[in-house]
């Protein structure tokens, strides 16, 4: 009969007390709020065609959500459901219910001993708002846990987290035992064992990133898809600590790294928890030698330009006959181009095995032990090369010369500038000339040109006769 002009229902206001803001609307999720807000404005002003799906779309809402919205405000004692069929309503402003006297919780029993079990559970020890047992009885209604349930949730929460534990961390618990279809006591008990292990593990994890504190629950949430989804073990969680090699480790940096470990591991034939232990496990032996490969050739540590080079490397060569090469090159005072070139040699003199590169080596440490004293007399510093080996090979094993007349020759060739050369000119002009032994060489008087001369002895030598030799000896 009576009807408000649209105009002034558009500009007009609602009274909205200050005790909804204080006591209700702090410890209220954001829909809940939205709900009763327009929830009192069509109480006052009422749209017949206005119900629960109407009221869902109008506020972009599940009707799902917007019944446990109600269901809320009804422990608030701010709603009453006057009827079911059709749904019908009753809303009350929080100045009412505190005029009317009594706690802003509904009056059913199950929720009023459950509100006790909760006091009790705390005691002294914390105080815990009516929002907060809201929202646990939520996790009964709405979730399907019972209330025992929900009450050893609280507790264990209290032995992992503390008395201080936050509510919004519970309720991501709460969430997943729904899923996990956690109902019996029983039940319960097993998930918070594991949930426990899970904690520990965490906690683990931290301790080997050198930080003393509890797991945060999206670490924890983290440790949970990778022993829970990705089926590894705590020891594969811990060796692949080992790979945060570059600024502040985190759960966060360990899971991108598992990440990749986890995709390498698919695209070698498997995602299971044995295939990542595997996949970590040779990865950990590859690092392992790269940074050995690294300190062979004398890098501080290996960057990603060197992990480069050596992957080509060992897919060329292969990684056993890499190693070798480096190690034996640095020995040698050679770089990791001076490596790589070596490689190159042996590969084309069809040296393409262990074994080969193996006998290769040892045959050229003999020879370098042999040139060492023929190094040592003609005054060549340095180690031997592979052109000095080349020439002693030639005059021991095809001209036959003894480690003697080697030596003899080394000492001829000292006052030159390119001594193995000259020692095997002189070598040449005697096997030409059949000087075999020592007493032939000293009376056999070189006719060859044995080369330049080194700078200091580029000088008119001065002749003493044998009367000023005498003069200038020391008396012995």
């Amino acid at each position: 009969m009576f009807k408000q002009d649209e105009d002034a229902l558009r500009l007009g206001a609602m009274p909205l007390d200050h005790l909804f803001i204080q006591d209700y609307l702090p410890g209220a999720k954001g829909d809940y709020v939205r709900v009763y807000i327009y929830g009192l404005y069509l109480s006052q002003h009422p749209q017949p065609d206005m119900g629960l799906e109407e009221l869902a779309r109008e506020l972009g809402m599940e009707t799902a959500e917007v019944e446990a919205a109600l269901r809320y405000w009804e422990r608030r004692r701010l709603v009453s459901r006057l009827s079911d069929n059709p749904p019908e309503y009753l809303f009350r402003t929080a100045a009412q219910v505190s005029l009317a006297g009594g706690p802003a919780l509904e009056t059913d029993g199950a929720y009023v001993a459950f509100t006790e079990d909760v006091y009790a559970l705390f005691g002294d020890r914390r105080k815990v708002r009516p929002a907060d047992i809201a929202l646990c009885w939520e996790w009964v209604q709405d979730m399907g846990l019972s209330q025992e349930t929900v009450l050893m949730l609280l507790a264990h929460m209290i032995s992992v987290r503390g008395i201080q534990f936050s509510f919004k961390a519970a309720q991501t618990e709460a969430v997943r035992m729904s899923e996990e279809k956690v109902r019996t006591p029983e039940d319960a008990e097993a998930y918070f064992a594991h949930s426990r292990s899970v904690q520990d593990g965490a906690r683990a994890v931290l301790r080997h990133m050198g930080k003393k504190r509890l797991p945060a629950q999206p670490e924890m949430d983290l440790y949970r898809k990778w022993i829970d989804e990705w089926g590894l073990t705590q020891e594969a969680v811990i060796a692949a600590c080992a790979e945060m090699n570059n600024g502040d480790p985190s759960f966060g940096y360990l899971d991108a790294i598992l990440k990749g470990i986890r995709e390498r591991a698919g695209q070698a034939g498997g995602r299971s928890g044995s295939d990542i232990a595997r996949q970590l496990s040779v990865e950990k032996e590859e690092n392992r030698e790269l940074r050995a490969f690294a300190h062979s050739l004398g890098f501080r540590s290996a960057t990603p330009m060197l992990r480069k080079t050596y992957d080509r490397l060992c897919g060329q060569y292969g990684a056993e006959i890499v190693r070798l090469v480096a190690d034996e090159t640095y020995r040698a005072g050679g770089d990791l181009d001076k490596a790589e070139l070596t490689m190159e040699r042996l590969h084309a003199q069809g040296m393409t095995t262990l074994e080969a590169v193996q006998a290769y080596f040892a045959e050229a440490h003999r020879l370098n032990a042999a040139l060492a004293p023929i190094l040592e007399r003609c005054g060549q510093r340095g180690a031997p090369t592979v052109g000095d080996r080349t020439l002693y090979t030639k005059w021991v094993n095809e001209w036959g010369f003894s480690e003697e007349m080697l030596l003899l020759a080394a000492g001829h060739a000292r006052s030159y500038a390119r001594k193995l050369p000259t020692i095997d000119k002189i070598l040449a002009d005697w096997r030409k000339n059949g000087v075999t032994a020592p007493e032939q060489a000293a009376q056999y008087k070189p006719a060859f040109d044995t080369g330049k001369k080194v700078s200091a002895q580029q000088y008119t030598q001065r002749q003493y006769t044998e009367s000023e030799l005498e003069s200038r000896t020391d008396d012995l």
